[in-house]
């Protein structure tokens, strides 16, 4: 610990810490020990002995590379207490000047050019009064959501009822050609509100980013649906598109992109107008890079949404992806708050871009990753998706899903085990043998699909897991496993995503559905 020969002016009602450009703690402010909750300056040195220790976070405690002066970030950082719990800090960290005489260098054995001074501002407060705005947002959105897809989702229900009614006709009567096309009907209508399932689920809760390979033109059309209700009158929602090649984007987080920006710009026309959603290309050039300090050389797949609302100005549009600031008055709005939505470009490492004039209306631009072409990978996967002669163990506590997926997996050549739970799964392995491949739904009674998978891995040849249920990947950090861990097939499933995932667990390929890694760009 180093003697202090002097306080500094205008620092008595601040927490603050000096350190050296390497780390080593030297002092540290009466409020910042209060902060941390320790008692004297000398415990604090002793239990922190760097500025590293006081890093909640792997990847923020990784970025602390020697001199400290330049790599101390001024984003908000968590820091952690004395008795382990966590806050959120913002740092300033800056050289102390030699003349200043602080510190005597002959009793610190440290030159004053070497020595830090970090002011430390607590942002525990703002960080969660800005989640709890941010769950508020959410759960006012899903709400208005959930109300025009209940309508969408019963006209879907009664026009499948209806194709079922002219099936049996067809069948009665033996017309084989129209029964074809009513199955195609109740086909089309099942999967759509599927989906709509899987919208509302994903929009409800955080999860990760699954990035995967899609189009543009298929992002957009899937989310039409939950824009529509959003829309009122007065306002016309148009798309416009140009071709454009795959991107890595999550789906579900793109119709959050989307429906978030969507809203923003509703908000902008009380008196109505128009939001047009475009898709094509675009790149960023020299002179951009060289302007604004971001962005890369590299073509990019580009969705814009624009409106013809009130506009911003250009100190609006400077300070629109700062944390908790709105580039509007009305309380009422249901989009994610821009910095939120520049977190999820980021986590596609990719960009977001936002032009605006006032009264000439707001452009936002998505800028995402272009995909590497996987379709000789895809074909080669089908064609090994076809057959098999291996023992596969389905536990499904849903008899009619069990039987039907018994049936399908019977049909392509594996000799099929079944069982309504976890209890009944290990009496059947008691007496059959461990199968090739154990398919079991997490959640059931009695024993759950982790129990029966933690029971299984402690035998002497444990069968490859593959892991089912209607619930998100996510849930499964309830239950004591990674999403990462288990090969993963979401509910509902068509024949051919159950049959390709089984072959491709069978055979130890990689999984498609796991979370690919995402990172800021």
């Amino acid at each position: 610990m180093v003697e202090r020969d002097a306080q500094e002016p205008g620092l008595e009602d601040e927490a603050w810490l000096h350190c050296t450009l390497e780390g080593h703690l030297l002092s540290a402010s009466d409020q910042l020990l209060d902060l941390l909750g320790f008692e004297s300056e000398s415990q604090l040195c002793d239990a922190v002995p760097r500025v590293h220790d006081l890093y909640g976070n792997r990847s923020d405690r990784s970025k602390l590379e020697e001199p400290l002066v330049e790599a101390l970030p001024s984003e908000e950082v968590r820091w952690l207490r004395r008795d382990g719990t966590s806050l959120w800090v913002r740092l300033v960290a800056e050289p102390i000047p030699r003349l200043e005489g602080i510190f005597d260098p002959v009793r610190s054995g440290v030159a004053e050019e070497d020595i830090l001074e970090v002011t430390v501002e607590d942002v525990t407060g703002r960080r969660h009064l800005e989640e709890q705005l941010r769950h508020a947002q959410k759960m006012e959105a899903l709400g208005q959501l959930a109300g025009g897809m209940a309508n969408d989702l019963g006209n879907l229900l009664s026009a499948t009822l209806a194709h079922l009614d002219l099936l049996d006709e067809a069948l009665a009567e033996g017309d084989t050609g129209r029964a074809q096309g009513e199955i195609r009907q109740i086909r089309r209508g099942a999967t759509t509100s599927s989906q709509m399932v899987k919208h509302l689920l994903s929009f409800s809760k955080g999860e990760r980013l699954r990035l995967r390979e899609v189009g543009l033109r298929e992002l957009v059309q899937d989310s039409m649906r939950l824009l529509r209700p959003l829309i009122p009158a007065g306002v016309t929602l148009r798309t416009l598109e140009e071709p454009a090649p795959p991107v890595l984007a999550d789906p579900s987080a793109v119709e959050k992109l989307l429906l978030s920006l969507v809203a923003n710009a509703l908000s902008t026309m009380p008196d109505g107008g128009e939001v047009r959603i475009s898709i094509g290309t675009g790149r960023f050039n020299e002179e951009h890079i060289s302007r604004s300090g971001w962005g890369d050389r590299e073509e990019h797949g580009v969705i814009s949404v624009t409106d013809t609302g009130q506009g911003m100005s250009p100190q609006t549009v400077a300070q629109l992806f700062q944390p908790f600031f709105s580039g509007t008055e009305r309380s009422e709005d249901l989009g994610l708050s821009m910095s939120m939505v520049y977190g999820l470009m980021k986590q596609h490492r990719g960009f977001v871009q936002a032009e605006s004039e006032p009264g000439e209306g707001t452009t936002v631009r998505l800028y995402f990753r272009l995909a590497e072409s996987r379709a000789r990978k895809e074909g080669a996967e089908g064609e090994r998706a076809g057959v098999g002669r291996e023992t596969i163990l389905f536990v499904e506590d849903d008899q009619n899903l069990r039987s039907v997926g018994c049936r399908i997996l019977r049909a392509h050549g594996y000799r099929v085990l079944e069982a309504g739970d976890g209890a009944e799964a290990l009496e059947l392995i008691q007496s059959e043998g461990s199968p090739d491949l154990l398919i079991t739904d997490l959640v059931m009674p009695s024993v759950s699909g982790m129990e029966l998978v933690e029971t299984l891995e402690g035998q002497p040849h444990p069968p490859r897991i593959l892991l089912t249920s209607g619930f998100r990947p996510e849930f499964l950090l309830g239950w004591g496993a990674e999403p990462s861990d288990y090969p993963f097939l979401e509910k509902p499933w068509q024949i051919e995503t159950l049959v390709g995932k089984v072959r491709a667990v069978i055979e130890g390929r990689p999984d498609p559905a796991l979370p690919e890694e995402s990172g800021g760009g």
